[in-house]
């Protein structure tokens, strides 16, 4: 029944219901870059809203969509308060992930390290998901250890 629930949600998202408006994606932008206000980060803003830099350059393979990544990372709110956090390696299909990693993953290489912001069109969107509230702009500091 839950999964029959999630799929039905997925697919009134996928449909339309879930997108913002501009005065939304601009509030979530203005929250983001107050988070970074201050800070000696070296973000770059993709179309999408994401907000990359790559802090370590990778030299092994090259990430594709049908890859399964070998992943260490933490995951925080704006606020600084930990969601998440892998320090050993597990692995993730990439087809599995929110959209701002598969957005910031494909086409870079093993090794890479990357400092993300996600705004909530790209992460868990209106709906949230465990310790992650709904519409929340989410920090992540990611290394791919391992491409399978």
């Amino acid at each position: 029944m839950k999964a029959i629930y999630i799929l039905s949600l997925s697919l009134f998202c996928v449909l339309g219901a879930c997108s913002y408006s501009e005065e939304q994606l601009t509030e979530f932008d203005q929250r983001i870059e107050k988070f970074t206000e201050g800070k000696s980060f070296h973000l770059v803003k993709s179309e999408s809203g994401l907000y990359t830099e790559i802090l370590e350059e990778g030299t092994g393979r090259e990430i594709h969509l049908t890859d399964s990544i070998g992943v260490s990372y933490i995951g925080t709110l704006l606020s600084g308060k930990k969601f998440d956090e892998q320090k050993k390696t597990i692995y993730l299909p990439l087809r599995g992930v929110i959209d701002g990693w598969k957005e910031a993953l494909i086409g870079q290489k093993q090794g890479v390290k990357l400092r993300i912001i996600v705004p909530p069109q790209l992460g868990y969107g209106a709906g949230g998901m465990d310790k992650v509230p709904a519409n929340a702009p989410l920090y992540f500091e990611l290394r791919v250890n391992d491409v399978k």
